[in-house]
């Protein structure tokens, strides 16, 4: 992941925290992260 996909990533994850979001948001959010990157490994290969 590159460093500024990370940055986007702690953004979302930030203002989900203020927003109060559930830990079902929190875990979507997660899930969805981990897909994005998955994706630019196999696309690099």
């Amino acid at each position: 992941m590159e460093k500024k996909d990370r940055n986007e990533w702690t953004k979302k994850f930030r203002e989900l925290g203020k927003k109060k979001g559930s830990h079902k948001d929190f875990a979507k959010l997660y899930k969805e992260m981990k897909t994005f990157k998955e994706n630019n490994k196999k696309e690099k290969k």
